[in-house]
């Protein structure tokens, strides 16, 4: 055999045999891999921080008149911050009645609500969204004060929850057993399209 038939192998320089399977060496194994090393870096003290901060403006000069008007204010000056205002347990009382009822839902239980709220002897504030949940209530005569003052609060402000309204004047309009929550129904109603 010539030596252009044999292959040479590049590490050891020897030829290797043309027929047969090549002998394959398999790669030393390699341990595992070092970790990282963990430097902390300190700044030297004289260096400037890495990040700005925006300083404030310096004061403007206010003019001669003003200067003996305004107070002299420091950084050192004592500041009275007030006590929270202590809530009473009626007050607690009723303001989870009164969430209760603005997060009911259906006829039933916006009664139920409401009548909790009545028997806690809290009258029922005049706001659009309380107002607007008195109108699902069983009660015409609850339902007749609601529509009166809702009537008043829209000569002041625009209507929340115009398609919820709307639907509940509707209702009403159809459906209410006294012919007065019938007709005060659709004078809002009226009044809403205008």
């Amino acid at each position: 055999m010539s030596r252009r038939s044999k292959r040479a192998d590049p590490k050891s320089g020897r030829a290797e045999p043309k027929s047969g399977k090549a002998e394959r060496r398999q790669p030393p194994r390699r341990g595992p891999a070092p970790l990282p090393e963990v430097m902390l870096a300190r700044r030297p003290a004289g260096a400037p921080p890495a990040v700005t901060r925006a300083e404030p403006a310096p004061p403007q000069p206010l003019p001669a008149s003003d200067v003996e008007a305004a107070p002299v204010a420091s950084k050192r000056a004592a500041r009275i911050i007030g006590a929270p205002a202590t809530v009473d347990d009626s007050e607690l009382e009723r303001r989870h009645l009164l969430s209760r009822l603005l997060e009911s839902e259906g006829p039933a239980a916006v009664t139920r609500a409401a009548n909790a709220y009545r028997k806690g002897g809290f009258a029922f504030p005049e706001e659009q969204a309380v107002q607007l949940k008195l109108l699902e209530h069983h009660d015409e005569a609850e339902v007749c004060a609601a529509l009166g003052v809702l009537t008043a609060l829209l000569d002041e402000q625009a209507p929340i929850q115009l398609p919820v309204f709307e639907q509940r004047l509707k209702r009403l309009e159809d459906g209410a057993e006294e012919a007065e929550t019938r007709a005060r129904a659709a004078e809002l109603r009226r009044v809403l399209r205008t």
